[in-house]
């Protein structure tokens, strides 16, 4: 009996010739199909040749191979690599693409924050640590000197495919590129570029959607929680955490993390690392151990596989050799070193913040206290009974915010140790554009020369007073040459401007260009509301006695200023590729009173203020004072240029 397969007339369709032709165009491309001659992870280790001319081994950072091996997994529509720095993820990522040129050539696309940043890349790393040093590929780089005329640092052509690098800094380069092989480095440094063209991550993502096969690679270290590209796309996919096991106790595989460092800050040499199942102190040399000789596929991952692959791991698994007559106890030494240096910085939180974010590889959390406003509610339960000026004052400032239909000024007392005390906060209602007599200009020249009272009954007058220019500039230097006919402000009324920007002293003591052509003092308005804010934060003793700096209100302050006082926030942004800390107020809210409040610091910290000859002068003031004297001078130093102070 025959086992052939019978065919039924009505089984049988006819097709056109067209058709025929298109069925056997499709059969001729699936059996001669390009198929690799040698698989992904023995070219990287045979074909692919380090810098130094050496082999690639997977031994040498045993975590990077299921990296790579996702990368060309079809069942993979994204990979994500959220690592710590010099974590090898860029060089996973090379290995691809020289195995996509050499072997299954693709179109490949890459972006970056700037276009600078893929210049950088594509020199220093796609040729200098790909194309150049592996023989299959150096047609494509520089070392021969010749080059493919056609090939430049951001375009580069190969048999079946091609590069083309981009910079999300740069609309409208992406309009017409497509590609199979996308990969995007450095992501969190993307998150807030705003353009015309849209959100730049999310429409390179869209130019592989032509493919079926495209590859998407994403990489980057993160950023802030809440806002970390990276950490949102690791949160999609089954994110995967390399596990080790304890070479003492050998119990559950556990994530080894800089929280389990011990060491004493005296001898960071002897650092160790604390097994969290048997309590066990751990070498350097066992942590290696630990981290590359027990296998390949330590990857478990917290998520289902629906598709997307991401991996995060934290600098335990450094795998980079480190100089022993520098650091005897190896990498942990170094780690306990960072964290010591980081602690006895000038801003420790802010310093630990980037070891969280390059070493733990894990999102810096903003709301922790010392990035959040302080409370005002806190504040305002914090105001203290006096009518007169404290007898440790000896100072007295002033800042005038200028408003489109007032004036607001606040007067600040100040002692020794920069303690200070609110003295009055003042709303002059009126145009600041009308200097004519009368108007609210000539109103505040006759507050600048108002008097206080101090406990011991001396008279506390105005030693240096600044006036926020602004975009009020033209109108606020009428106002100082009005301060100048009267005698009492000749050398105390002085021209200023909040600039927002990152690394802007509180006051550089020197005079720039404020507005136009006219000068003043600049006041780094971001470095201000830092120290306001710390100095916020400071708590009476509780033997009745504060700290230097510490900021005292009186009572007559009510809540609409304490609100004023906190109402910044930090927030942190991407701005040209580099992340920035800058204090915003989304909320629309009024904030008048942290100007005034850090406006005032900037007046304080004008000069050396001699507070002897302050004092002697304040002595002839009181009721129970000698016979007039010679009045001292004031302030030592220079004052700044071309102002007859």
């Amino acid at each position: 009996m025959s086992n052939a397969t019978t065919i039924r007339p009505q089984e049988i369709r006819a097709i056109s010739r067209s058709s025929a032709v298109e069925l056997r165009a499709r059969i001729a491309a699936r059996c001669y199909a390009f198929s690799s001659l040698v698989p992904p992870e023995e070219w990287a280790q045979d074909i692919y040749r380090l810098p130094t001319g050496g082999r690639f081994r997977w031994e040498f950072a045993p975590y990077t191979r299921a990296m790579f091996k996702s990368i060309f997994d079809p069942n993979s529509i994204e990979t994500s690599m959220q690592l710590f720095s010099r974590g090898l993820k860029s060089t996973v990522i090379l290995l691809a693409i020289g195995y996509a040129i050499d072997q299954a050539p693709r179109r490949i696309l890459s972006l970056w924050p700037t276009n600078g940043q893929g210049e950088k890349w594509s020199k220093d790393n796609l040729c200098g640590e790909l194309l150049n040093c592996t023989p299959a590929l150096s047609y494509l780089g520089n070392a021969t000197g010749k080059r493919i005329t056609s090939n430049t640092l951001l375009h580069k052509e190969f048999p079946g495919g091609l590069i083309d690098i981009f910079g999300a800094n740069s609309p409208g380069d992406m309009r017409r590129a497509k590609g199979s092989f996308l990969y995007a480095d450095e992501i969190d440094a993307i998150g807030t570029e705003q353009t015309d063209e849209g959100d730049q991550l999310a429409i390179f993502n869209k130019r592989g959607d032509e493919y079926p096969d495209t590859i998407r690679v994403f990489s980057s270290y993160p950023s802030v929680a809440g806002f970390s590209r990276i950490n949102s796309r690791l949160k999609d996919s089954d994110h995967n955490e390399w596990h080790s096991t304890c070479v003492e106790c050998g119990g559950e595989p556990f994530i080894m993390h800089r929280s389990q460092l011990r060491y004493d800050p005296s001898a960071p040499e002897v650092a160790c690392l604390e097994c969290p199942r048997c309590s066990a102190l751990l070498t350097d040399r066992q942590r290696y151990d630990m981290a590359h000789r027990q296998g390949y596929d330590n990857w478990r991952p917290r998520n289902a596989f629906r598709g997307k692959r991401g991996f995060q791991a934290n600098a335990l698994l450094w795998p980079h050799p480190v100089d022993e007559k520098k650091y005897p106890g190896g990498w942990l030494q170094c780690l306990a070193q960072q964290e010591i240096d980081a602690k006895q910085s000038d801003n420790p939180k802010r310093s630990l913040r980037v070891l969280v974010n390059t070493v733990d590889a894990e999102p810096f959390d903003p709301t922790e206290e010392s990035e959040k406003a302080p409370d005002w509610q806190r504040l305002y339960n914090l105001r203290e009974a006096y009518t007169a000026a404290p007898r440790a004052v000896s100072l007295v400032t002033c800042f005038v915010d200028i408003q489109n239909n007032r004036l607001e000024l606040e007067w600040k007392g100040w002692a020794r140790d920069e303690q200070s005390w609110g003295l009055d906060y003042l709303v002059l209602d009126g145009n600041p554009l009308d200097i004519q007599p009368g108007s609210v200009w000539h109103r505040l020249m006759t507050e600048l020369q108002r008097k206080f009272k101090r406990e011991d009954g001396a008279e506390l007058e105005l030693s240096m007073c600044f006036v926020d220019a602004g975009k009020w500039g033209d109108w606020a230097f009428q106002a100082y040459r009005l301060s100048q006919t009267f005698p009492k402000l000749m050398g105390k009324f002085m021209l200023s401007k909040g600039v927002g920007q990152q690394g802007a002293p509180i006051n550089p003591r020197k005079m720039a260009s404020i507005h136009r052509n006219i000068k003043g003092i600049p006041i780094g308005a971001w470095a201000g509301k830092d120290l306001i804010y710390t100095r916020l934060r400071l708590d009476p003793n509780a033997d009745g006695t504060f700290l230097s700096g510490y900021m005292h209100h009186p009572m007559s302050y009510d809540a609409n200023y304490f609100q004023q006082l906190t109402s910044d926030s930090v927030v942190m942004e991407y701005k040209g590729g580099e992340e920035v800390r800058r204090y915003g107020n989304n909320e629309g809210k009024r904030d008048e009173a942290l100007d005034c409040a850090y406006g005032n610091l900037a007046v304080f910290m004008l000069r050396r203020w001699n507070f002897d000859a302050l004092e002697a002068d304040l002595a002839q003031t009181r009721p129970d004072a000698p016979a007039q004297a010679a009045p001292s001078a004031w302030f030592s130093g220079k004052a700044p240029g071309g102002w007859n102070l």
